[in-house]
């Protein structure tokens, strides 16, 4: 009995030390994983966004439409993507700040009948106490096919954003997938994001192997807050991000940027970085209404799926347009892969705001057309210039480094 007994101690010892070296080989391993990892709780102290919660529980399945849960390379990247058509009639959607109300209801249901293969989602699903279960039930309709950019309301409680995350099965707020001959990229703007931070390391890693990729024509980048602005109250966040990004976006050939916050709707014409005065983009010359071979890349802004519209607080030259009406962007693929067409459609009545395309060969030089001539939506500022209006007067100053014009106090 004895014998049995110091056999059993023997044992246990064993299997104590044994369970010990396979916990710090775990933990080891645990650390190269976590390298690219960005959890809130580093960033900010949750006791300024209400009461601490643990992670969430899973989902049950008769709440949500599951989707497959993503493989992801080293750097985060999703490696499988939404369904496809093998026709040439392709389209996808963006859209930011959701809330969840009726008017958030009447985009999903005028989105679902333009039958897209994508929604991306600009951020803010959840606003002050709206629970993020009141996105998943009113977005049933697109929950298999949109993809998600982390907004500065779903981090307000670490129960919102860690629910978003577990829903849409990502392990970080940014990721890239292709979609047919398209590269898209997201990061979050509300996590760190200067030179030398992980998520810069990560789309700087993405954006140049996207290049190498002969599959890919098109590089868009979908995120929260916009790198320009016309309205005061965000105006220093798209300073920081346009001083960190745009430059880096036109050395990787990034054609669209597209992002909500700003809660109206704005596109910009083809804008190049000004290393000069970064606040004064570049607009390449034109010729009629054609940019050829313009490597600038057009900012469009779309805030505009059902949270209050914000107001505008300046016109600047360097918009196409910029009007608050509740909408979404529909981009349609075409001719092979080569023409992206661009439909800004009001919620109302899915009637057409705005409207231009973008043409690539399949070397990469592009052709930039406006057809923009919507004159029952369009704001004044933005019919067509004519010699000596304000619009005309400030667009002959777009080129050059030495670009510098005024903003105009939408008052005035």
């Amino acid at each position: 009995m004895k014998e049995i007994l110091n056999d059993l101690i023997i044992l246990t010892f064993f299997l104590f030390l044994a369970s010990f070296c396979v916990l710090n080989i775990y933990s080891i391993s645990g650390e190269e994983d976590d390298f690219f990892g960005i959890f809130p709780e580093d960033y900010y102290d949750p006791g300024d966004y209400g009461p601490e919660s643990s992670p969430p529980e899973q989902l049950n399945d008769d709440e949500t439409n599951p989707i497959e849960r993503p493989t992801h390379d080293n750097f985060g990247k999703s490696t499988n993507m939404p369904s496809e058509k093998e026709n040439n009639n392709i389209n996808f959607i963006a859209a930011g700040d959701w809330n969840c109300n009726v008017e958030t209801k009447k985009t999903i249901k005028r989105i679902t009948q333009l039958q897209p293969e994508l929604v991306l989602g600009l951020g803010d699903y959840t606003l002050e106490n709206i629970s993020p279960q009141c996105w998943f039930d009113i977005s049933k309709p697109i929950d298999d096919i949109i993809r998600i950019a982390i907004g500065n309301h779903d981090l307000d409680y670490q129960s919102s954003y860690y629910q978003l995350l577990d829903h849409y099965n990502l392990y970080k707020p940014y990721y890239s997938f292709n979609f047919q001959n398209i590269h898209f990229v997201t990061i979050s703007t509300d996590h760190p994001f200067e030179k030398g931070s992980i998520q810069y390391d990560f789309l700087q890693y993405d954006l140049e192997k996207s290049l190498h990729d002969s599959s890919i024509l098109w590089r868009i980048v979908f995120l929260h807050k916009p790198l320009y602005t016309a309205s005061d109250f965000d105006e220093k966040a798209s300073e920081e991000l346009k001083t960190t990004f745009h430059k880096l976006f036109e050395k990787y050939h990034v054609d669209l940027v597209l992002s909500g916050h700003t809660q109206y709707y704005q596109r910009s014409l083809p804008l190049s970085y000004n290393n000069d005065n970064p606040s004064y983009p570049v607009v390449m010359d034109k010729i009629n209404s054609d940019y050829r071979d313009n490597q600038g890349i057009i900012f469009l802004t779309a805030g505009t799926a059902g949270d209050e519209l914000h107001k505008i607080d300046y016109i600047l030259p360097y918009y196409v347009i910029q009007e608050r009406y509740f909408g979404f962007l529909n981009f349609d693929l075409r001719n092979d892969g080569q023409t992206l067409v661009g439909t800004f459609y009001d919620t109302e009545n899915l009637g057409i705001v705005d409207k231009f395309e973008v043409s690539k060969g399949r070397i990469g030089e592009k052709i930039y057309s406006d057809e923009n001539s919507q004159k029952e939506y369009n704001n004044k500022y933005f019919s067509y210039p004519e010699e000596k209006s304000w619009i005309f007067n400030n667009r002959i100053h777009l080129t050059g480094n030495q670009a510098e014009y005024d903003k105009l106090p939408v008052d005035s």
